[in-house]
């Protein structure tokens, strides 16, 4: 394996960051579809992200867009 743990998990963490702002953005509009949901997760995948983790970097967006506070 070419990155230990670490690295991979602060990989993911970025991607997450990146994914919840992605999810932030498209539900602007207050209509997150599963359109929407498809195509941030073909940009994740397009950014570097590996398809069998995916599933829990969209988890983790999706959490953190949640958690962050409104202004």
């Amino acid at each position: 394996m070419f990155f230990d743990k670490k690295e991979i998990k602060n990989e993911n963490t970025y991607l997450m960051k990146i994914g919840a702002l992605l999810i932030h953005a498209a539900k602007i509009d207050e209509k997150y579809s599963k359109d929407e949901d498809k195509i941030i997760r073909k940009t994740l995948l397009e950014l570097g992200a590996d398809e069998e983790n995916l599933d829990s970097i969209m988890d983790g967006a999706k959490n953190k867009e949640e958690k962050s506070n409104q202004i």
